[in-house]
């Protein structure tokens, strides 16, 4: 008697294959919102999707042999969307695609699976067999669950970003409010004898109008030029006492001191934090704040005339984007933001800033956990407009009268590729700059490593300074 020859993908050998191809699936589903920019991770998605869509002859006889090759060409198609013209919404199609498919071969997998064939060997035998296909059957619905708890999160976080960001807020004590943290125009000396006035009150229009000023060893009598400082922490964060989550933890003093000690008045300003205030709400504020200042400049004791505006991070970008709209007339016509403060506005800082917004979620040697923050805040307080980002981003809009810049960066997991693309475009327009850029092989230094003490910190600051007094600041 002839018997069938049985399918390929049917045999014992190739018993596992959808299963695995659906683990797989949904491995890389999940991660992708790790690796969004990297165009190597959207190579293996594709490869997934389309082994998915391969072996459907493994799923033949299973109501999700229909669902796995449509979803793995819808994938497809979504992927390379997004790897081609870089638009949102297809990444998360791509991303619920995997995922489906993912769970439609664990399906396939688990439906055509046979029962154990092994001989009973008696009643202890067939009890044994029963206990261990309910324990397995226990295990499976566990694991499942778990699975479609982490697909909907991640996906719920694709989507709408903006629930991490108020989680986060709220974990770290940073959500927005219009009462000050602390009370309002406390003045205290601090351990390295500078005089700190904190939480003045600059504006009302926005949450977190509030700000901090430091006049250098407690005499407003010597005229120094004001340095101002614009926090970091991906819009969504960080504080102008904390500064940047992101960054080392290592206390504010290591920002502050050493541009005190360096003959500077310095201040610190907060600004409401994404998504109560989305852009282009905290450049407008830096603007309140810079004209409080300059109205009541005699008042706090501060020189409105030699101003040096800095930030880290995300209020690099910031600061960045307020120098635009100071000397690009019409740049500040297109954000709807007057400019305030001219030629008053001697140099601009930018710490491990991010000036290409587009590349925001792409750092350089990679840190994940980092790439999946940076998109994320990115996302809650631009959206996912081209338009808007291109318009938020710094590079692309500085001109010839961009003040003189200092730019540093460290080499894992930040933004040197944009720090270096700014120092080249800033040299063919002829603006004065400097860059601190250490090499990977001379120090492993992160995002924002400034805000530690260490010899490399020390070194970034005395090139800043030297920057900022060969402008005769």
């Amino acid at each position: 008697m002839l018997t069938a020859p049985v399918p390929p993908f049917r045999s014992r050998r190739f018993r596992w294959t959808p299963f695995l191809v659906g683990l797989f699936a949904l491995l890389v589903a999940w991660a992708e919102s790790f690796f969004l920019r990297a165009p190597a991770y959207g190579v293996l998605v594709i490869m997934i999707l389309l082994c998915a869509a391969l072996i459907r002859p493994a799923l033949s006889g299973s109501r999700t042999a229909v669902i796995v090759p449509g979803a793995a060409a819808l994938g497809v198609a979504a992927q390379l969307g997004w790897m081609i013209w870089g638009w949102y919404p297809a990444v998360v199609v791509a991303q619920v695609a995997a995922i489906a498919v993912g769970f439609a071969c664990i399906a396939g997998h688990h439906r055509l699976s046979p029962a154990d064939g092994r001989p009973h060997g008696g009643a202890r035998s067939i009890g044994g067999q029963r206990l261990r296909r309910l324990l397995r059957s226990t295990v499976t619905t566990a694991l499942m669950a778990t699975a479609v708890v982490v697909s909907l999160t991640l996906v719920a976080i694709a989507v709408v970003p903006a629930g991490v960001a108020v989680a986060l807020q709220s974990a770290l004590g940073q959500t927005s409010s219009y009462a000050p943290r602390g009370p309002e125009n406390a003045t205290s000396v601090t351990a390295n004898g500078d005089r700190l006035t904190s939480d003045i009150a600059y504006g009302s229009k926005y949450p977190n109008s509030f700000l901090d000023v430091y006049i250098a060893d407690d005499d407003a009598s010597i005229a120094r030029p004001t340095y101002i400082y614009i926090h970091g922490g991906g819009w969504i964060a960080g504080t102008k006492a904390t500064g940047d989550p992101n960054a080392p933890d290592a206390g504010f003093s290591v920002i502050s001191n050493p541009v005190l000690d360096g003959g500077y008045n310095f201040v610190s300003l907060d600004y409401g934090l994404a998504p109560t205030v989305s852009y282009p709400g905290p450049v407008e504020q830096i603007s309140q704040a810079v004209v409080f200042l300059q109205q009541n400049a005699k008042q706090l004791g501060l020189d409105m005339d030699n101003v040096v505006i800095s930030g880290g991070s995300a209020g690099g970008q910031l600061a960045g984007q307020f120098a635009n709209i100071q000397t690009n007339p019409a740049y500040a016509e297109r954000v709807g933001i007057d400019p305030v403060i001219g030629s008053a506005l001697k140099a601009v800082v930018l710490d491990s800033a991010a000036l290409e917004l587009h590349k925001t979620g792409e750092t350089q040697a990679p840190v994940p956990l980092l790439d999946f923050f940076f998109g994320l805040s990115a996302r809650t307080y631009l959206g996912t407009s081209d338009a808007v980002i291109a318009e938020a981003s710094v590079t692309n809009h500085v001109t010839a009268d961009f003040p003189p810049t200092f730019i540093a960066d460290g080499n894992v997991g930040t933004f040197p590729d944009q720090a270096s693309a700014l120092h080249e475009r800033l040299d063919d327009l002829g603006v004065p700059n400097a860059v601190f850029l250490p090499t990977a092989e001379e120090a492993s230094l992160g995002h924002g490593f400034m805000g530690a003490p260490s010899v490399w910190t020390d070194s970034y600051n005395a090139q800043k300074l030297a920057f900022l007094a060969s402008l005769g600041l």
